[in-house]
């Protein structure tokens, strides 16, 4: 851990623990064995005299005296980061930075962004790794990303989380994904409202997309018929595509079915997906973090 240095790591578990809910899932995002981690939770909680975690059924829960821990490292941590951030003095931010983005954002934004950066800030190195939340905010804290770029949704932490730094950074669009021969294929626009009597390919219940699918369907007045369940970019493509049906799609999206036509949706309500930039919190007026928050602000807004 890139702070182990100041707190004691076994409160630094602790606080992994806090984070992600069992002693399992913190032991395997530090590489470390569920039983190690057990064993110097309790070496702790034995020294301080004090019960740091309860059982809550397959997770566990902070006590009050854990909380007060975990606390105690999160204000250290957000003070180490701004410190950090206030010692870079050079006028040419350089070194490296990683970030992790949701899939959509790495093709749409992020790549073009390469070779851009590249050129103006040679000394910059940008690395990407490519995830979701709730992963890519768990990347955040243990120090293995340093800016985060993701979609409001599902897994997402609480725009009040003292862990994280939080700033909407603009709007992800939504296309209908129409197969090609579809009565509104060669349309420059079309409003949900339209594809109220056609079939449906939607994502599954329980995933957060699906619920923004059918709440933009239900705010347009009405529920649609679906005949087919997929996320994955290129299922979704194939099934509009074999089976007649619409969807809905990111302008973002990476890959698209050769025999089907995205269409600017318009009306209102239309549907967006809102992106947001988060670091740990304190780090972001790092000279790194700042350069890059700016390009991407660029690229999302152009």
């Amino acid at each position: 851990m890139y702070l182990e240095c100041m707190l004691d790591r076994r409160i630094e578990l602790l606080r992994m623990i806090a984070h992600l809910g069992t002693v399992t899932e913190a032991a395997h995002a530090l590489y470390r064995s569920p039983s190690g981690v057990s064993r110097q939770i309790q070496e702790l909680a034995k020294e301080l005299g004090v019960e740091l975690l309860q059982p809550e059924g397959r997770r566990v829960k902070l006590t009050p005296a854990g909380k007060a821990l975990v606390e105690y490292a999160d204000e250290t941590h957000h003070r180490w980061e701004a410190t950090r951030s206030r010692l870079t003095t050079t006028e040419e931010p350089a070194g490296s930075i990683t970030l992790v983005a949701h899939p959509s954002a790495v093709t749409a934004l992020i790549a073009p962004l390469l070779p851009q950066l590249a050129q103006e800030h040679p000394g910059v190195q940008l690395h990407v790794i490519e995830d979701q939340a709730p992963g890519s905010f768990h990347r955040l804290t243990t120090g293995e990303a340093d800016l985060c770029l993701a979609v409001v949704e599902e897994g997402i932490p609480a725009r009040g989380d003292s862990r994280f730094h939080q700033t909407d950074l603009g709007k992800e669009p939504i296309d209908a994904l129409l197969p090609v021969g579809h009565q509104l294929a060669e349309k420059t626009t079309v409003s949900l409202r339209e594809l109220a009597d056609e079939a449906w390919v939607v994502p599954a219940p329980g995933q957060a997309s699906h619920h923004e699918v059918m709440t933009a369907c239900h705010a347009a007045g009405f529920t649609p018929t679906v005949v087919h369940y997929a996320r994955d970019w290129a299922a979704v493509g194939a099934l509009v595509h074999a089976t007649g049906a619409v969807s809905l799609t990111s302008r973002f999206a990476p890959y698209h079915h050769p025999n089907t036509r995205q269409v600017a949706l318009t009306g209102e309500p239309t549907p967006t997906r809102q992106l947001l930039l988060a670091t740990r919190a304190g780090s972001e007026n790092a000279p790194l973090i700042r350069l890059v928050a700016a390009q991407l602000e660029d690229c999302a807004l152009s």
